[in-house]
């Protein structure tokens, strides 16, 4: 097998840790999309590159499959029928049997919770927010009441909508929309402007309300890409400290490989890192802080 045509573009900020894992997401799925790809940081953008005999617009392909591919959980038919059934039930009912409303909050917190599933053509179970033990839940930056599986299909929804009227690839990490729903704040910039307390006020109990409601900016297609990188990208943590490592690799990696090299673990060379922190907003909530070139590993 080689490569197939041009490589991809994208233009990437390096110091906004949710682009690097943005980057690392479309990797995953170009991949898992084209049956072999390869990826890699060049001067101020990330390449990728198909690994295939396959002819046509690849890049296309790629992006309306991004566009239109499903976004569920691990719920059974089962389940969410249920769950649909006692949501439509009356107070009343409830008020007769509070097993039903015991069930109901059962169904609703794995609703809210259970792993994410992104569906053909990809076929990717998304779970690291879950995982405690090798220390993925750290990077969960929504509080336990949010639900994950309505970030990720408003993050999809807005990600469909901008990549159906733009069809430059090398800005789709940049592409704004307004209004779209609350992201998963891996947008550093997000982080960067600062908590409630910082502006003085909460935005949340303003959402219930057109009239009250402030919306936000967001850049869904980076939201919705880091998300799925992080699943197996993830940064080198120091020991007992706030500081996150990841390393840019330049030269065309396939992910299993990229996926040592982005925490540097494999000797590429004088590849770059970056380091970087994150904003602890409220005793729950988290966003990524920008990153700084990464010195080495000194304490304050």
């Amino acid at each position: 097998m080689s490569s197939s045509k041009e490589p991809m573009r994208i233009n990437v900020d390096v110091t906004n840790p949710g682009q690097f894992f943005a980057c690392c997401g479309l990797l995953e799925l170009a991949d898992r999309f084209w049956n072999g790809a390869e990826g890699w940081f060049d001067d101020g953008s990330f390449q990728l590159q198909a690994i295939t005999t396959s002819t046509g617009d690849l890049v296309s392909d790629l992006m309306n499959s991004i566009a239109r591919c499903g976004v569920t959980n691990t719920m059974t038919v089962e389940q969410t029928a249920r769950l649909e059934e006692l949501a439509g039930m009356k107070g009343k009912d409830h008020l007769k049997n509070p097993a039903f409303e015991v069930e109901k909050k059962g169904l609703e917190k794995l609703r809210r919770e259970e792993p994410i599933v992104l569906l053909d053509p990809f076929n990717l179970r998304i779970d690291w927010f879950l995982d405690e033990l090798a220390g993925g839940n750290r990077f969960k930056t929504w509080a336990g009441q949010q639900s994950v599986l309505q970030i990720a299909s408003v993050m999809k929804h807005a990600t469909e909508s901008i990549l159906s009227r733009n069809d430059r690839s090398d800005r789709w990490l940049n592409q704004t929309q307004s209004g779209c729903g609350l992201p998963f704040n891996f947008d550093s910039d997000l982080g960067a402007q600062g908590a409630a307390i910082d502006i003085g006020f909460s935005f949340d109990p303003l959402t219930a309300s057109a009239a009250t409601r402030i919306e936000s900016t967001v850049r869904p297609c980076l939201e919705l890409l880091a998300f799925v990188g992080l699943q197996r990208f993830r940064p080198r943590q120091l020991p007992n400290e706030n500081r996150f490592i990841y390393c840019l690799w330049q030269q065309p990696l396939s992910p299993a490989i990229a996926h040592p090299a982005a925490c540097g673990l494999l000797p590429l060379g004088e590849n770059r890192s970056f380091e970087f922190r994150l904003l602890y907003r409220t005793k729950y909530l988290k966003s990524f802080l920008p990153a700084i070139p990464y010195l080495g590993d000194f304490h304050e």
